[in-house]
């Protein structure tokens, strides 16, 4: 009896003790849980960028190499081909070819030196086209160079991805009319419909990608915007019928009131960056979108990058 008593005094004393545990509190550990998600995530994003930056410069060190291979051996070419012609030149030497002349002569020019004027037009064709061929070399390298100089292409690859898309100067007046015509069949769409956005906004000022929570413009996207915000202010004013809208997004991650705050601040940094060119500021205006528009509706990283962004959009004047 005394035993059946202790048995029941110990599970008693267990489920007393199992009522005064406390569990954690759920909205600490979910907030661990994403600090900790936070973290990893920017470390694999900061991974995956220098692994382009390696990639790319990889290939560019290849690219040279193989360039400077194809130098030497065309120079080598060259040595070779002038070496063959100094050795014809030598061999056509009057000296060298001993002429018996006839007891009669003839009208008629000899076989030799009929053989001898021909071999000389080829020489002389032959050493006026590679005289050219290193003129010809100069133009393309000239050409090569000054297209270099007028547009910069950056090494990140959402930087190139956004560099490639964009027009050259001559066409942003082009681009603009297909945008307003375009405007004018939907004026009646509301201001924060996607409805009002097409592909061809991102050709004339380039898409900016941001880190994770950042609001930092990398070099590479302020030499775009220098590049591209004169001309496309330019002709802007020039038109006066249209404004441009500098909108700011944030990736899913975060509340929406968070995400609308960065996307805020993000689009009035880029606001401040192409300032200088811009001669009136009511022809452009900041807008947020927060997480509501992502280019890619995909819950990873990759999808992630692409979506923190800010983007241009042109607007009929109100």
């Amino acid at each position: 009896m005394l035993k059946y008593f202790s048995i029941l005094f110990t599970l008693l004393t267990l489920v007393l003790a199992g009522c005064t545990f406390s569990d954690p509190d759920p909205e600490e550990v979910q907030a661990q849980m994403d600090q900790e998600h936070a973290r990893i995530t920017e470390e694999q994003e900061r991974q995956q960028e220098e692994e382009a930056e390696k990639l790319l410069a990889q290939e560019a060190a290849a690219a040279e190499e193989t360039a400077a291979k194809e130098a030497e051996a065309a120079r080598l070419a060259a040595v070779d081909k002038e070496t063959a012609l100094d050795k014809i030149e030598k061999l056509l030497k009057p000296a060298s070819i001993e002429v018996i002349q006839p007891e009669e002569p003839k009208s008629e020019p000899s076989i030799i030196n009929t053989i001898s004027s021909g071999l000389k037009n080829l020489l002389g064709s032959s050493v006026k086209e590679q005289q050219e061929e290193p003129k010809k070399a100069a133009d393309n390298v000239s050409a090569s160079e000054k297209k270099s100089t007028t547009k910069f292409m950056p090494k990140s690859p959402l930087a190139i991805f956004s560099a490639q898309k964009l027009v050259s100067c001559k066409i942003v007046p082009e681009k603009m009319e297909a945008i307003h015509k375009r405007l004018l069949k939907i004026k009646d769409v509301n201001i924060a419909d996607s409805k009002l956005r097409d592909k061809t906004n991102d050709k004339l000022m380039p898409v900016i990608h941001f880190d994770f929570d950042q609001i930092k413009i990398k070099p590479a996207y302020r030499k775009l915007l220098r590049q591209q915000s004169s001309c496309v202010m330019k002709a802007l004013k020039s038109r006066n019928d249209m404004i441009i809208q500098i909108e700011g997004h944030a990736d899913e991650r975060g509340s929406d009131e968070y995400n609308m705050a960065l996307g805020h601040r993000r689009a009035n940094v880029v606001a401040n960056a192409i300032k200088a060119y811009l001669p009136d500021s009511s022809l452009a205006r900041i807008f947020s979108f927060g997480e509501e528009f992502p280019l890619v509706r995909l819950s990873n990283k990759n999808a992630w990058a692409k979506n923190r962004r800010v983007e241009f959009t042109l607007l009929l004047k109100p």
